[in-house]
C-alpha cells in the first residue's frame, strides 16, 4: 500500500497528533479498498498514546461531531473530508443488542490487541502512513488475497451477531468466501437476530444494495447461512416455480437475484446516463438519448424495490396442484395475477423491519406495485395520458429501469450488452422526457372555481377532480377546463 493513495486531508489529521505525541494509524475497510485498487469513500483514524481530550485538543479548529464518545470515537470534517478517529479499545458485552456493550478505552494497548476486536482478519489491518508499513498481526493480508473471510478471535466474534449481516455485505464486495469454521460460527448465531436494533440491520442491508456490485453473493450467503429465515419475504421466493418458457432461470429466487444484479449495474453506471457525463466508449451497450439518469434519492429505493418486487408471486401463482385439484383451469398454470398489488403488504412488512424511513418504505412499495405496469401499458397500446396517470404515481424514470431490469432477470441477456430498444422501457423514458420529472399540475385551481363565485367546500375538490382527469386525458385550456367543472 502507498502512502500517496492516502488524501492529504487524512494525512495532515495524522501528522497533528503525531505533532502531539500520539501515534495515529490508518485501520478499516479504506485499506482494504486501496489494496484492491478501489478510492475509499471514509477513513478512520486509530490513534495510540493519546487520551479522548488530547486527540479533541488536536482539532479545536475543526468541526467535532462526538456521536461515538461512549467508545472513544469523534467525526471530524478536516479539509472536507469526514475522518473518524478512535481511541484503542476492548468491547465487552455485558448485554442484548448494541448497547450491551461495555467499552474499556485504552490509549496504551498495542496494535495487536486493538486489532483483534474486529470482525474479520482482512479487517484487522493498519496502516502508517508515515512509514508506509501496513501491520499485519493476526493474516489480514493472506485472507485478502486468498479472498476469505475469518473471524478474528473465535470468543470476540460471536458476541456481536450483526457480524453474520456484515459478511453478508463484505462477501459481496470485498471477498469471495466464508472461512468454513467462520460460517459454523454465524450459523450458530442466527437465533440471536431479535437482539439487532433495526438500523444496525438497516445499514448493513444498505452497504450490501448500494454498494456491492453483485448483491446476489450476499443474498446466498443469507441463504446458505440460515439468516434468510429473518427475512421470510425472501425465504418464500426459493422453490417458487414459473413458466419454464418465460422464465428459464428457474424459480423466483434465482429471477430476483438477477434482477437485483442488473439494478446494481444500472447504480453503478447511473452517471453515464447523465448526457453532460456520457462515456460514448463502453462497448457494447446502446446509450440511446431517451435512458435518463436516476436521481440520487432514488437510488436506495430502486435497489430495494429490485429486490422486493416479485415477493408477491408465492402468494398469487397458480402451481401444478391447483390445477390438478381443479381449482384453476390449465391456462392459468404458472401466472402469478395480481402478483404486484399482492407484493405491496409484503414489502411495506420487510421494511419496516429494517427502517422507520416512511418515505423510503413508500417509495419502495411503489415500485412493488406498479413494476407491471410499463409492459401492461405497452402492450395495451396506451396514449400519453395513460402514462400521464402512471406518472403520477410513480416516476417514470425510475419505472423505466425497474422494467428494464426486470425483463432482464431470465439469464438469457444482461441489461450492459442489451443492443437496441427495449419496448416498455423505452416508452416509459420517451413519455417521461415529454411529462418532465414532476407529477403532472393541474391547470385548473380551486381559486379559479372561488373567483367565479363557488362557495369553499368539499363541492369544489370534487369539481377540480373530474377536471383534473380531463386534463390528464389531453385537454390544457384553462376556460374549457373550468366549464367542465362548472357543469360537473
Amino acid at each position: 500500500m502507498n502512502s500517496n493513495n492516502v488524501p492529504h486531508a487524512v494525512k495532515h489529521a495524522c501528522a497533528r497528533l503525531e505533532m502531539a505525541g500520539g501515534r495515529p494509524l490508518i485501520v478499516g475497510g479504506a485499506i482494504v479498498d486501496v489494496i484492491q485498487g478501489r478510492t475509499p469513500k471514509d477513513f478512520d483514524i486509530e490513534v495510540f498514546g493519546l487520551d479522548w481530550e488530547a486527540i479533541k485538543s488536536c482539532f479545536s479548529d475543526y468541526p467535532i461531531k462526538e456521536v461515538g464518545a461512549a467508545f472513544g470515537i469523534l467525526t471530524v470534517n478536516f479539509d472536507g473530508v469526514d475522518i473518524d478517529i478512535n481511541i484503542p479499545r476492548t468491547d465487552n458485552r455485558v448485554g442484548k443488542g448494541h448497547k450491551g456493550f461495555h467499552a474499556a478505552l485504552d490509549p496504551a494497548m498495542s496494535p495487536k490487541e486493538a486489532a483483534r476486536r474486529r470482525d474479520f482478519t482482512i479487517n484487522t489491518l493498519s496502516f502508517d502512513p508515515f512509514t508506509g508499513e501496513v501491520i499485519d498481526d493476526w493474516g489480514g493480508l493472506r485472507d485478502l488475497d486468498n479472498g476469505i473471510l475469518r473471524a478474528t478471535d473465535i470468543e470476540l466474534f460471536v458476541q456481536d451477531p450483526l457480524r453474520a449481516l456484515r459478511a453478508m455485505q463484505l462477501l459481496a464486495r470485498k471477498a469471495k468466501k466464508v472461512d468454513a469454521h467462520t460460517m459454523d460460527l454465524i450459523r450458530g448465531m442466527v437465533d440471536e437476530f431479535d437482539d439487532l436494533a433495526p438500523e444496525r440491520v438497516h445499514e448493513e442491508w444498505r452497504k450490501l444494495l448500494l454498494k456491492a456490485e453483485k448483491p446476489s453473493v450476499g443474498l446466498n450467503f443469507l441463504r446458505e447461512s440460515g439468516w434468510i429465515v429473518h427475512f421470510p419475504e425472501l425465504e418464500a421466493l426459493i422453490g417458487c416455480g414459473q413458466h419454464p418458457e418465460w422464465h428459464p432461470e428457474g424459480d423466483v429466487w434465482n429471477h430476483s437475484l438477477l434482477v437485483v444484479d442488473q439494478a446494481a449495474w444500472v447504480r453503478q453506471h447511473n452517471w453515464a446516463f447523465d448526457t453532460d457525463k456520457r462515456n460514448l466508449n463502453m462497448r457494447d451497450v446502446s446509450y440511446g438519448p431517451l435512458m435518463p439518469m436516476l436521481p440520487e434519492e432514488w437510488l436506495e429505493p430502486f435497489m430495494f424495490g429490485a429486490l422486493l418486487h416479485d415477493v408477491g408471486k408465492p402468494s398469487t401463482t397458480v402451481f401444478p396442484e391447483m390445477v390438478a385439484d381443479g381449482l384453476f383451469p390449465e391456462e392459468r398454470l404458472w401466472t402469478a395475477y395480481d402478483h404486484d398489488r399482492a407484493g405491496v403488504p409484503l414489502g411495506e412488512t420487510f421494511m419496516r423491519r429494517l427502517t422507520n424511513n416512511k418515505k423510503l418504505t413508500q417509495n419502495v412499495c411503489a415500485i412493488i406495485e406498479e413494476h407491471m405496469q410499463p409492459w401492461n401499458l405497452f402492450q395495451g397500446g396506451a396514449g400519453l395520458s395513460a402514462y400521464k396517470r402512471l406518472h403520477n404515481r410513480l416516476r417514470l424514470d425510475v419505472l423505466g429501469w425497474m422494467c428494464r431490469c426486470d425483463g432482464c432477470g431470465k439469464g438469457t441477456q444482461n441489461i450492459s450488452h442489451i443492443q437496441g430498444g427495449h419496448g416498455p422501457s423505452a416508452a416509459c423514458w420517451e413519455w417521461f422526457h415529454e411529462i418532465g420529472p414532476e407529477p403532472v399540475k393541474p391547470i385548473l385551481l380551486g381559486r379559479h372555481l372561488l373567483e367565479v363565485g363557488l362557495e369553499p367546500g368539499p363541492e369544489i375538490g370534487e369539481r377540480l377532480r373530474k377536471a383534473y382527469e380531463v386534463q390528464l386525458d389531453g385537454v390544457d385550456d384553462l376556460d374549457t377546463l373550468l366549464k367542465i367543472a362548472l357543469t360537473a
